[in-house]
């Protein structure tokens, strides 16, 4: 029996921007993404994969630098060279919403038209038959439209549409795995309804998932990196199956050691009128000079209380100690000393009102890459208030 090696990725984020780090740094933290997503070309040429699948967001734009474009052309050269046959779909994040960005061509388009990979980059189901370590497969693919309603991508496949197929990549949620934002949604009522499908590679969910249905394995390899603070009770990587003609097999998640990123919580009611010195201390003793730290305060606090935490000094003394230091005072409240019996408090000044204004908007994202250009936005406009 003929048995091959597959290995599969997505989230990788490449080029993903970062609120107030400086280029130095940020262009450290891409490199670190970059190595994240090498560790999967490199475990695929080394382990000898005849197979490398990847499920979308490669990228975190459609306009990713020139340095990243670099390295992924490097990497689809090595896995050519080694005879790993590569089929990827675009993300949400990397495909153009439209014609006015960039052209409405994705990043990977060009890559593919080089031979270096097959590329399923639209919202129209797309199969090809791969010959594999002398082993023909079926495969199938389909991106899905960036802002498109809420759909199961898998049933592209219903019908004589979905015929032969033994493997389908596309960029969305398995059902029970998904993060309830309008996303489209694999259900396993539908893989389970095709006769022909065996594996289902998808992207968009950061932590490592698997479900059968069935006989098809619908199967997320999670993020390659840690890419926000609420992503650290998952474990980064990227999977391997074994594909034995007939089904799939020995699934394994391969583990990449993430950057690490620290949260030091501060309930502002814990503490007396003077807590400057007691942050200073916290700071001091979570710091770690690798570290994506942030700072954050909640509860509510008291006029004098909050003047006297200094926060412009603790947000410079947390840079020189960690990677990258943030101050997140988005669910501080400030009350006012006449009105102290109010049950949200007033807010203090204009920063803080634009903060949290911003935080409306970041909590109604639809997408992580929203998030993110709100919260570059907001610290844009707080840093003329410094």
């Amino acid at each position: 029996m003929t048995t091959i090696l597959i290995v599969a990725t997505a989230d990788n984020h490449l080029s993903r921007p970062h609120a107030r780090m400086s280029p130095a740094k940020l262009e450290s933290r891409r490199e670190r993404l970059r190595q994240s997503f090498g560790a999967a070309v490199t475990h695929a040429i080394e382990h000898r994969a005849a197979l490398f699948l990847h499920g979308g967001d490669l990228f975190d734009t459609p306009s990713p630098t020139n340095a990243d474009l670099a390295y992924v052309a490097a990497c689809l050269r090595r896995l050519r060279d080694a005879g790993v046959v590569v089929v990827a779909v675009g993300g949400n994040h990397d495909t153009p919403s439209g014609r006015t960005v960039q052209g409405g061509v994705a990043p990977l388009f060009p890559l593919a038209y080089l031979h270096g990979l097959t590329y399923f980059g639209t919202p129209t189901l797309e199969r090809t038959t791969l010959e594999v370590a002398g082993m023909p497969l079926r495969i199938a693919g389909l991106t899905p439209a960036p802002g498109q309603n809420v759909v199961d991508p898998l049933e592209a496949l219903v019908g004589a549409a979905g015929e032969g197929v033994q493997i389908f990549l596309t960029h969305g949620a398995i059902e029970g795995h998904g993060s309830g934002s309008r996303e489209p949604v694999l259900r396993r009522h539908t893989a389970g309804s095709l006769p022909d499908l065996r594996l289902v590679i998808t992207g968009h969910i950061h932590r490592h998932a698997t479900e059968r249905a069935g006989g098809v394995l619908l199967l997320a390899p999670g993020a390659t990196e840690w890419m926000t603070h609420g992503e650290t009770d998952a474990t980064p990587g990227f999977v391997t199956c074994v594909w034995d003609g007939e089904c799939v097999r020995d699934v394994q998640h391969i583990p990449v050691p993430p950057q690490p990123r620290v949260t030091i919580d501060l309930d502002m009611e814990t503490l007396g009128n003077d807590p400057h010195d007691q942050v200073h201390d916290r700071i001091t003793t979570r710091s770690a000079a690798s570290a994506l730290t942030r700072l954050r305060v909640t509860g509510t606090a008291r006029r004098e209380q909050y003047a006297n935490l200094l926060l412009r000094q603790l947000q410079e003394y947390g840079a020189e100690r960690n990677f990258h230091f943030d101050v997140d005072v988005t669910r501080l409240r400030i009350t006012d000393d006449l009105q102290a019996g109010a049950v949200r408090g007033v807010r203090s000044s204009q920063p803080e009102e634009i903060a949290a204004v911003a935080q409306e908007f970041i909590d109604a994202s639809s997408t992580e890459y929203a998030r993110v250009l709100w919260m570059a936005a907001r610290d844009e406009v707080l840093a003329q208030y410094e």
